[in-house]
């Protein structure tokens, strides 16, 4: 566990955010909304850190870097390598979301039953049509409320909390990771003081995380109330 204060302040901030949020007046957790909400804000985090370490020159510029696509409709996504780092393919020394948030399933082969490659695809297929950015997770566990508006309604808010904290944009997906793992727990009814309405297995809480944030790291953080800076 990281001993830097800031990164630990914004852990136990994005931990509480979750949790106020998504029980019910009894306590009860609604753990389809919770899981799916930290995947949304993951993901969307996600593009600002890549952003930031592109504007540092940590991450080199590239044609492929970071690609805006614009729907029919006129609505605009981002792709490109920059984001994929920080949510896919991290390494060792700077893991992406998915290396941190997988860890949760306490299974070594958990990417064999998690293909986060054909969720990616799927979401550049759908751009741009009603299905774009809905979860594929069982119905059973009855997920009410989609990545975007996730995004739309609590993005603003924790970016302004670490823009208070001055949380650096490097540790944004290690604050979002260290959450997950710990809000699985809580996910699969594994925590006595925190009843859930309906228990997810671990496996599908981090396929949920991924469903979510995958499309949300797409989204145009200006359209989402995200600005950047501020000043």
């Amino acid at each position: 566990m990281s001993t830097d204060p800031i990164l630990q302040q914004a852990t136990g901030d994005i931990g509480g955010f979750i949790l106020a949020n998504y029980r019910d007046k009894s306590g009860r957790l609604n753990a389809a909304n919770a899981v799916n909400a930290l995947g949304a804000l993951a993901g969307v985090f996600a593009q600002v850190q890549a952003r930031s370490l592109l504007q540092s020159g940590v991450i080199p510029q590239g044609e492929s870097t970071l690609v805006e696509v614009i729907s029919k409709a006129g609505e605009k996504f981002y792709f490109g390598d920059a984001i994929n780092i920080c949510l896919l393919e991290g390494t060792r020394e700077t893991p992406s979301f998915w290396n941190v948030a997988a860890g949760a399933g306490g299974d070594p082969k958990i990417g064999e039953k998690i293909d986060v490659l054909e969720i990616a695809r799927r979401v550049a297929r759908d751009v741009g049509t009603p299905a774009f950015g809905s979860p594929q997770i069982d119905a059973r566990y009855k997920l009410s409320e989609r990545p975007v508006d996730v995004v739309r309604k609590h993005g603003p808010v924790l970016l302004r909390r670490f823009l208070e904290i001055n949380l650096h944009p490097s540790q944004l997906t290690l604050a979002f990771g260290a959450v997950a793992q710990t809000l699985a727990a809580f996910a699969a009814g594994e925590i006595s003081d925190v009843p859930v309405h309906v228990p997810i297995s671990r496996v599908d809480v981090i396929r949920l995380y991924m469903e979510a944030a995958v499309p949300a790291s797409k989204l145009d953080l200006a359209g989402m109330g995200m600005v950047l800076d501020p000043r």
